[in-house]
């Protein structure tokens, strides 16, 4: 920090040096010169950090970047796997509870999730085990495609018709 306070020091005082040179200085090419040393002062006290950086300080700094870049990048890869399985947990009791009211007993439920390009996740197959009525497997069945908009080649059923 206290090289950031001395660069920022020195970029002051050429800025203060530069003006004062230019207002004491009579028009004309004397002027532009004055301005043209002054701007030349400003950007050598701009660049000053650049001339004392030596090789292994900028390798040091890239490598610490890129490190940062690769654990931020992790970082977000995990937060969307946690996102993508809360959202299939959340879906499998959704559904269980749901096979479940409409008289499948039992129900055991696996959801696989997908995420979109919004960056949400979504179901994306389900599958469902379980003993019930035809009549409340073709009900789930139709939930499925209404409600989480799940085509029917990404539900798999599967249950023993109990009467």
């Amino acid at each position: 920090m206290e090289w950031l306070k001395s660069w920022l020091l020195g970029i002051l005082s050429a800025a203060v040096i530069a003006a004062l040179a230019g207002a004491l200085c009579p028009e004309g090419l004397p002027k532009r010169l004055t301005r043209l040393a002054g701007g030349l002062l400003l950007l050598t006290a701009a660049l000053g950090p650049v001339r004392r950086l030596d090789g292994a300080d900028l390798a040091a700094a890239l490598t610490g970047a890129l490190t940062q870049a690769e654990e931020r990048a992790q970082t977000a890869a995990a937060r969307e796997e946690t996102r993508k399985a809360i959202i299939a947990q959340e879906t499998a009791a959704y559904i269980s509870d749901k096979a479940a009211a409409l008289g499948i007993l039992d129900p055991q439920v696996r959801v696989e999730c997908r995420v979109t390009e919004d960056g949400f996740p979504v179901p994306e197959q389900v599958e469902v085990r379980g003993k019930g009525p035809r009549e409340a497997w073709d009900k789930l069945r139709q939930a499925l495609s209404d409600e989480l908009a799940l085509a029917e080649d990404a539900q798999t059923l599967e249950g023993m018709d109990v009467p």
